[in-house]
């Protein structure tokens, strides 16, 4: 079927998008060896590492200029093209100003696509795989992670980005033959369109009575501007906004991102037996078993459980660490607990991976009404990516000047209160349509959504 066409080339183009993530933890290292191309202070590799955050938060808001104007589907060809230059950047890069413009340019690239292609997903999925669909985004970029940090640390710095170079041709030569969301050519007045790319991603001409679905529900939700008065001061659309703001902040805090860009510095600094970039592996194997896990967990138990069990396991596994590095700053003996750092980061993975990686995103494709979704969608997404870019660049400062055991316990205390926040605010979207969740979110059960709009 076309559906699964879409959704596997979709999945490339993250995975091609995502190896940024995993790159600075394996390649920042080697800028010190002696046949380096250049030469990187610590302060400079935080910049550096930190960029391609800033570059994701740059990302979706420039997606929203040509979002309605080009479709789904052209903007996340489009995407690809940041992931080129970037790339062909860092292979001729002669100083550190040129990576981090490098890593900046990625990002808008990779920023654009975890904008769009859920909002596409969401659109063109069933509601009874949709939560597997979009929870698999997440495992793309989960695999593009393991993929850098089984690489990356053995190749030389220029080969490791013309891997990844390559990397994004076979999206675009995939994705270009695929159809457009038949949400998005109903919303342009397209209907024939509309009704011959739904027969192809349901594989069945007989689509009436879904496409008649899909057209009341954008024209419902169409009613209004779709713009950020109605994002912020329609009460169903508000809630869903905070809803995603808050879940984001939330995941940024919980020190994903200390934890994924500094990996090996962090083993190096816990005097684990084995070198650094063989655990970063380890873990970047736990990562992707987590996020196949939450993927078979979530349309069977639901968006909430697997996102609280993520946030209790979190805290737990960043207090372990925290405990680790404050007795080992006051110097006291941690021989019979040289374990506890390694072991509490897999733990982390495997608790992030299992709600806080993967649910944000899919939670993002179903919570937005069609016509505030690019804009809600863009507007998480740049969040997300501004404070993953705070919290990576902070992380070095402070446990530079402080501590590592500091940005623990400020994880520590963030996983608390986001188990708070995901126990008393998040509703269930398990199982239920786009069309059941606005109207549960816009509270007019049974009711038309355009009453409240």
């Amino acid at each position: 079927m076309w559906l699964y066409a879409a959704a596997i080339a979709g999945y490339i183009g993250i995975f091609a998008g995502s190896t940024p993530y995993g790159w600075s933890s394996p390649v920042l290292p080697l800028y010190d060896e002696e046949n380096s191309p250049l030469t990187i202070t610590e302060d400079e590799g935080a910049w550096i590492a930190s960029a391609f955050m800033l570059g994701n938060a740059i990302g979706p808001l420039m997606s929203l200029v040509i979002s309605h104007l080009t479709g789904r589907k052209t903007l996340l060809i489009a995407a690809s093209l940041p992931w080129f230059i970037g790339w062909t950047m860092i292979i001729f890069a002669r100083s550190p100003w040129e990576l981090f413009v490098s890593r900046i340019i990625s990002g808008t690239g990779t920023g654009a696509s975890f904008s769009v292609l859920p909002m596409y997903l969401g659109e063109i999925a069933p509601a009874n795989i949709r939560g597997i669909l979009l929870t698999m985004i997440t495992m793309s970029q989960r695999l593009a992670i393991l993929f850098a940090y089984a690489i990356y640390p053995f190749v030389s710095i220029q080969t490791s980005a013309l891997i990844s170079l390559v990397l994004p041709v076979p999206f675009v030569c995939c994705f270009m033959w695929l159809p457009e969301s038949p949400y998005y050519l109903i919303r342009c007045g397209r209907h024939e369109e509309a009704a011959e790319s739904l027969a192809a991603l349901r594989g069945t001409a007989n689509v009436q009575t879904e496409l008649q679905t899909i057209k009341k529900s954008v024209k419902v939700e169409m009613a209004s501007s779709g713009g950020l008065r109605e994002l912020f001061c329609v009460p169903g659309n508000c809630k869903s906004m905070n809803i995603g703001l808050v879940l984001r902040l939330f995941q940024q805090c919980s020190g994903n991102q200390a934890i994924m860009m500094y990996t090996q510095t962090i083993f190096d600094q816990a005097n684990v037996g084995l070198e650094g970039k063989y655990l970063a592996i380890i873990m970047g194997v736990i990562q992707v078993l987590g996020t196949l896990l939450c993927t078979w967990f979530v349309d069977r138990q639901g968006r909430r459980p697997a996102l609280l069990f993520s946030a209790i396991g979190t805290m737990i596994s960043t207090s372990a660490v925290a405990i680790y590095f404050h007795l080992q700053y006051f110097n006291v003996s941690t021989d019979s607990i040289e374990w506890l750092p390694a072991t509490g980061c897999m733990m982390y993975v495997v608790f992030f991976c299992c709600g806080y990686a993967p649910l944000p995103t899919t939670m993002n494709g179903e919570l937005f009404s069609t016509n505030v979704k690019s804009l809600g969608c863009a507007i998480n997404v740049s969040f997300a990516n501004f404070v993953g870019f705070l919290v990576g660049k902070s992380y070095q400062v402070v446990s530079q000047s402080i501590g590592v055991y500091v940005a623990f316990w400020i994880f520590t205390i963030a996983n608390f209160w986001g188990s708070i926040f995901i126990y008393f605010w998040i509703p269930e979207t398990k199982g239920k349509t786009l069309q059941e969740i606005q109207e549960e979110l816009h509270h007019k059960k049974g009711q038309n959504v355009v009453t409240s709009l």
